[in-house]
């Protein structure tokens, strides 16, 4: 029953993806160890604040656009260097289970 009252509240949530920045949880460690996982996380991280810093036309934009371009940013980054994105519904899950 509570996995009921608890769904449309996940679908909701599904949607919210672009209000918060992506991180380091939203992608796989992979082969390639912890250290450069961390290196990585930190290299996309200053990547996409750089483009928020030094955008003109993200400087004027709502919030709503700037989360949306920093996580395209990251996303990219990230991806680039070789690591997979985890399925969201990998990240809520557990937390779910813990309720």
């Amino acid at each position: 029953m509570r996995a009921l009252f608890l769904l449309p509240l996940c679908l909701a949530l599904l949607g919210c993806e672009s209000l918060v920045h992506t991180g380091s949880d939203g992608f796989e460690v992979g082969s390639h160890g912890v250290e450069v996982f961390e290196a990585d996380d930190q290299a996309c991280t200053t990547a996409a604040n750089d483009l928020l810093s030094y955008d003109v036309q993200l400087m004027d934009a709502t919030s709503y656009e700037r989360n949306r371009a920093f996580n395209g940013v990251y996303e990219r980054c990230m991806t680039a260097r070789g690591h997979q994105p985890r399925p969201y519904l990998a990240n809520v899950l557990p937390q779910l289970g813990a309720l």
